[in-house]
């Protein structure tokens, strides 16, 4: 096959979890153009947003900002990474984008395939929040600042970091922000894993020791979905992408090559 007809890499899109910038991602990002794919990131909205940004904020801002332009534009197929909160937001705006949704557009570019790393998996479109699927109540390791319309978390090294290098690890917690309270308390747009555009396309890597979002939270949430993951596991904490990114880049490499 000649150069001017093979098909394209696709393109990584990983979108950081709440509080967390593209900086965190940086060495997993560099990691995967290291092995000649390109890699693409970008700040949620609701990062440190003090004003009433939400769910499908966050949402609609991955989608025109981040996965159309390189769909249409750059003309490059995306592989959606996503990482905690932004496995909800990221999947809604993946709606419509899949191969068989493409192609019935006459579009030749796709999300091929979506991987969530210890993400929360709601289904959205029933008008329920983040908040509301914790069952009222937030995480442990956050508390609600109502005045400033913020989730802030006063030592997140324990359920972030534990596991981290620790001049790394306080280095990440100097540019961790607080999270946009709206985005956890507005409804949650409506996903597209369980979509038949994404039928044997979706999987979810287990962070094993996760001090955040349990291992079994997440196996159960997993489970829960009724539909069709390939799941794999990695020992380690929350923020696998800094305490085992050759690891983690390792996973998901593998799994895309699936849907390439």
């Amino acid at each position: 096959m000649s150069a001017s007809t093979e098909k394209k890499k696709p393109v990584f899109v990983v979108v950081p979890g709440a509080s967390q910038n593209p900086a965190h991602y940086g060495h997993l990002l560099h990691l995967i153009q290291s092995s000649g794919y390109g890699a693409s990131s970008g700040l949620l909205p609701s990062i440190g947003a003090q004003e009433a940004v939400t769910a499908a904020d966050d949402a609609d801002y991955i989608r025109k900002r981040l996965l159309l332009p390189l769909l249409d534009v750059g003309d490059q197929d995306v592989i959606l990474v996503s990482h905690s909160y932004s496995g909800m937001p990221a999947s809604a705006a993946a709606r419509g984008l899949g191969p068989i949704d493409r192609a019935a557009e006459g579009k030749t570019t796709s999300v091929l395939g979506q991987i969530f790393i210890a993400t929360i998996l709601p289904r959205g479109g029933d008008n329920l929040s983040v908040i509301d699927g914790f069952g009222g109540q937030l995480p442990p390791h956050m508390y609600m600042d109502k005045e400033q319309n913020l989730l802030k978390c006063d030592d997140p090294k324990p359920p972030l970091f534990y596991d981290v290098d620790p001049t790394l690890a306080d280095a990440a917690i100097q540019a961790t922000l607080s999270q946009g309270m709206t985005s956890f308390s507005s409804p949650c747009p409506e996903a597209s894993w369980h979509t038949e555009a994404f039928r044997n396309r979706i999987a979810y890597i287990h962070t094993v020791n996760d001090h955040a979002v349990p291992y079994e939270a997440q196996v159960a949430m997993v489970q829960a979905t009724g539909a069709e993951w390939i799941t794999r596991d990695i020992s380690s904490g929350h923020s696998v992408q800094l305490s085992a990114p050759e690891d983690l880049t390792k996973i998901i490499l593998e799994l895309a090559k699936q849907w390439e």
